[in-house]
């Protein structure tokens, strides 16, 4: 009787497949690198130090902001002295291995991040680099929000007011950015609410914010 192992050969050599040959590695560097550059939370890899090892596309972007967080000669820094207290002590209680979640503030500013100690090995218990993860900015990429307003028949205005929304202004203020009436906000808010099938302007923005955000490859010229 074939045994499994016997038929996923027979399988494999009777379409071609060299069994013998190992799978080819999809996740190289340079391809590892691409995938974290499209997701849409900063990450960074440090070492135990805090120096900086890795940062993919968002991160690069949240430290070359130099709001919260900032490269300082290689090493990952805050904004002010009691926010850096508290890098310290999550890079500490990492080298423990212990995860924890951490507020950065720097004037009006502020952005959670996560400490995630990464073992040198898997299972050994022995911490070498840790993985911060920065919570997401309000707002929502614009790729995604055109593929959106695309889909759903909305006017360039009213993606506009939607956009606004997403990032968290009110109607008050998006007729100040965008330089039209109250009643035109207003009016905007209810085409999209109504061309989005969606029972209130709350349930639109939370599915937005929801969806997958996609990036522009544009960006990176950036």
């Amino acid at each position: 009787m074939e045994t499994a192992a016997d038929f996923e050969i027979n399988y494999l050599e009777r379409f071609g497949r060299d069994v013998t040959a190992a799978p080819p590695d999809a996740l190289q560097p340079g391809m590892l690198a691409r995938v974290l550059d499209e997701i849409d939370h900063g990450l960074l890899l440090l070492d135990l130090t805090g120096r900086i090892l890795h940062a993919n596309f968002p991160a690069r972007r949240e430290l070359a902001a130099a709001r919260a967080l900032r490269n300082g000669e290689g090493m990952l820094c805050a904004g002010n002295v009691a926010s850096q207290a508290k890098i310290r002590q999550a890079l500490k209680d990492a080298e423990r291995d212990c995860r924890s979640i951490v507020e950065l503030e720097d004037g009006e500013d502020s952005l959670s991040v996560a400490f995630i100690p990464l073992a040198a090995v898997h299972g050994s218990g022995t911490v070498d680099t840790v993985l911060v993860m920065c919570s997401r900015r309000p707002g929502c990429e614009t790729l995604t929000m055109q593929m959106f307003a695309r889909a759903r028949h909305l006017t360039r205005a009213e993606q506009n007011v939607l956009a606004r929304l997403c990032a968290g202004h009110g109607a008050e203020e998006i007729a100040c950015l965008e330089g039209i009436r109250m009643s035109t906000v207003r009016t905007h808010i209810k085409n999209v609410r109504q061309k989005t099938g969606s029972s209130s302007i709350r349930e639109v923005v939370h599915r937005v914010s929801r969806m997958p955000q996609i990036v522009s490859a544009l960006r990176f010229g950036e």
